[in-house]
């Protein structure tokens, strides 16, 4: 391998790999076909009739062979920059951006962020899959949609959803890394719908696996892929409003047979901006897990002050007294033999010294900073440990 080649690191050509295959599948070649002839259209439950020009003419139920009202498939994304715009554009960065860059630091808000977008997505997808021609606001389905957030978020932070929040993360890495992949083409990667939420599952299924397997990578991976997901989607909520990843997702999510004309007439044809983001998107994962994983070196999960200072009493218990009679002429201990007996009482336990104990309760301690603090503290000094095993002398 040459000299030059040796300095590129593994997320660095791993990266490059990534934006490679976003290239070569956005250029590949397409079929002509129209739309409506894709066997995906049987999701709609529909019989769809053109007129000569090539326009939809009639859109009826396949079972019951009358007309179905057609509406406008919005979903709650706004026009523009309105008030459900904007609230869409805030939130993916709000939520983006700490996870793309720090995810596997924030712990309980990166748990409830993750069930907290799950529960989103599903209640967004409900709904725009349940409701009729005349829909309800955009307004109203994005504070709902909101809504949904704030209650998963906060089971998410607590206990309760601890679990079910880095389980939903891991699952909505693979998902979102899916995503990006079948709307790199024209009309979704594969023409037959199901093959690409077949795609879409499977990715999702691996990350909700590697949760298992390997819990910090897990987290450091898909906090990376739903960090960069969704602030891509902010950056392109900016540069091309409503018609390019937002569009997209609507185009991929909404199988409602009342949107049918509305996503029929349109198709979805990726702006080369959009096929930009979320190339870049892609390639960033695997440089931002491995800076999370370098930069953060802290368990995911760290014990709260309460919890070490309750081992603090174990530990003052378990020392030996100074006060203990020591047998005539003992050899004076060195002190590395002292750091010894207090590595092994380390194992055991872990002893917080009087000034961590004023630690308020709700913040955080590292572990390995505090046993290094706690075996300077009590390692003696040559002098004092002579003196206290010293015999004493007769009076």
């Amino acid at each position: 391998m040459p000299a030059s080649a040796s300095h590129h690191s593994p997320p660095f050509l791993l990266a490059l790999s990534i934006l490679a295959l976003a290239v070569t599948i956005s250029a590949s070649p397409l079929s002509l076909a129209r739309t409506s002839d894709y066997p995906q259209l049987a999701r709609r439950s529909a019989v769809i009739t053109y007129d000569d020009s090539g326009h939809i003419q009639n859109i009826t139920d396949s079972a019951t062979q009358q007309p179905i009202a057609q509406g406008d498939a919005t979903d709650g994304s706004g026009a523009g920059f309105d008030v459900s715009a904007l609230i869409w554009l805030a939130s993916s960065f709000a939520v983006g951006v700490p996870l793309m860059l720090a995810g596997i630091r924030l712990w309980r808000i990166t748990t409830g962020a993750g069930l907290g977008l799950a529960i989103t997505v599903c209640i967004w997808a409900a709904f725009n899959n349940t409701v009729g021609a005349d829909s309800i606001s955009d307004f109203v389905l994005t504070l709902i949609s909101v809504g949904s957030f704030v209650l998963g978020f906060f089971l998410g932070v607590f206990d309760v959803g601890r679990i079910a929040g880095m389980t939903m993360l891991g699952f909505l890495g693979g998902f979102s890394i899916g995503i990006r992949i079948v709307l790199f083409r024209s009309d979704l990667l594969i023409h037959t719908f199901f093959v690409n939420w077949l795609i879409i599952t499977v990715l999702g299924i691996v990350g909700f696996l590697l949760v298992i397997a390997k819990q910090r990578a897990a987290i450091t991976i898909c906090s990376a892929a739903v960090g960069t997901f969704l602030t891509g989607l902010g950056v392109d909520l900016v540069v091309n409003k409503q018609s390019g990843m937002s569009f997209g997702l609507r185009y991929l999510f909404d199988g409602n047979s009342a949107h049918l004309h509305y996503f029929l007439s349109r198709g979805w044809h990726p702006p080369l901006v959009t096929e930009i983001i979320m190339a870049v998107s892609l390639a960033l994962i695997p440089l931002l897990a491995y800076a999370q994983h370098r930069i953060f070196k802290q368990p995911f999960k760290r014990v709260r002050t309460s919890s070490v200072s309750s081992l603090s009493s174990i530990a003052s218990s378990a020392a030996p007294s100074h006060e203990t009679a020591v047998q005539a002429d003992p050899p004076s201990p060195s002190k590395e033999s002292y750091l010894d007996v207090v590595e092994r009482k380390a194992a055991v336990v872990v002893v917080v010294p009087e000034s961590a104990e004023e630690t308020p309760i709700g913040s955080f301690v590292d572990l390995n900073s505090l046993h290094e603090h706690a075996r300077e503290d009590m390692a003696p000094s040559p002098t004092s440990a002579a003196g206290l095993l010293a015999p004493k002398k007769p009076s």
